[in-house]
């Protein structure tokens, strides 16, 4: 009796102490970028760009794009009376996947509207600009010459391992997307004939989707932090500016007759990356360096979040008041179908 007792205080103690070091696992995360416009003598290869990883946790698409699918959806398409009457102004529903769009440059800071509380179970959730601390920061940066801000945002997260991790997506400044394409190389001009000429989405739009456009953001990639008996983090971004390229001539004119080894100058969107991994404690104000950026970072403890949601609690009072016995003039509705992360210093 007496081993048995001692064996469920133990478990009991396990699990506590498991739980417990999973609550203080959530970390709070304030991020700044800003360019160096200054000339640097510092070469790089004009690799192209790497896509993002579809993994990353997305924190900024929701903040600054509008969804048009309804809008779309919502037109009225050419019917088989105007296709034989040969009216050609008729609207055409967009059939094909979602629709968004985003502006032509990201906003500086990306905030919620309102402050935000985490509860365990979720993913990273964004924070309101009156939850951040950089105020002073970014002032005094802004003030050097040659420094341009790029993006400002404050989140919270559950730390986990490496392995575990799932790096935030950041991306900043211009949309290149109109003059470049993802790897670098310019968006090509299609010459017009009689067929390109021809509005193929007016008339057989119930089976041709609309060309889709991915942005081409001047600063792209991800930041991972993550757990390994201390605080990591981990960057991957690249800030890309419009360069002139050395191509051989028939690479940039397919049709040229002119000597095979002449080469001429291409646009071409380089891709300037900043890869680095540092072991940091929480509450220090990091700095990354790089001949043209910078990055200050902070990872502070915070307040754990609670097991349940406020929603969960509403939902939980409705169903006990519902199980409450009724009187005889209650009216009844009857409805179908009822039925271990070591602690950080």
């Amino acid at each position: 009796m007496l081993r048995n007792l001692v064996i469920s205080i133990a478990a009991i103690t396990a699990i506590s102490s498991s739980v417990s070091v999973q609550a203080k696992s959530w970390f709070e995360v304030e991020v700044f970028v800003f360019e160096r416009q200054s000339n640097s003598l510092e070469q790089w290869q004009e690799n192209a760009a790497v896509a993002p990883n579809r993994k990353n946790v997305d924190l900024i698409t929701p903040m600054i794009s509008n969804d048009i699918t309804g809008v779309a959806l919502g037109l009225s398409g050419c019917t088989s009376t105007d296709w034989t009457s040969g009216e050609v102004d008729c609207q055409d529903p967009l059939v094909s996947a979602n629709k968004t769009t985003f502006p032509s440059q990201v906003p500086f800071s990306i905030a919620a509207d309102e402050p935000q509380v985490a509860y365990l179970g979720e993913g990273p959730i964004l924070l309101a600009e009156s939850q951040s601390q950089f105020a002073e920061i970014i002032s005094a940066v802004k003030r050097e010459r040659d420094v341009r801000s790029l993006l400002h945002m404050t989140w919270q997260q559950d730390m986990q391992s490496r392995n575990r991790a799932k790096p935030i997506r950041i991306y900043a400044g211009k949309d290149f997307s109109e003059q470049f394409e993802y790897a670098g190389n310019p968006v090509t001009e299609q010459q017009e004939d009689e067929f390109s000429t021809f509005d193929f989405s007016s008339s057989f739009g119930s089976f041709i989707d609309e060309p889709k456009t991915t942005p081409v953001w001047e600063l792209d990639g991800n930041i991972n932090i993550y757990l390994s008996h201390y605080l990591f983090i981990e960057t991957r971004l690249a800030l890309r500016k419009p360069i002139q390229k050395e191509v051989v001539q028939n690479d940039y004119y397919q049709y040229s007759t002119q000597a095979e080894n002449e080469k001429v100058l291409s646009p071409f969107l380089q891709s300037i990356p900043m890869v680095q991994n540092r072991r940091v404690r929480s509450g220090e104000i990091h700095y990354f360096d790089h001949p043209k950026m910078g990055i200050v970072m902070q990872i502070r403890k915070m307040e754990q979040p609670t097991t349940t949601k406020p929603e969960d609690l509403v939902l939980e009072e409705s169903l006990e008041e519902s199980a409450q016995p009724l009187s005889d003039d209650t009216p009844t509705l009857m409805t179908e179908g009822n039925a271990s992360h070591e602690s950080l210093k």
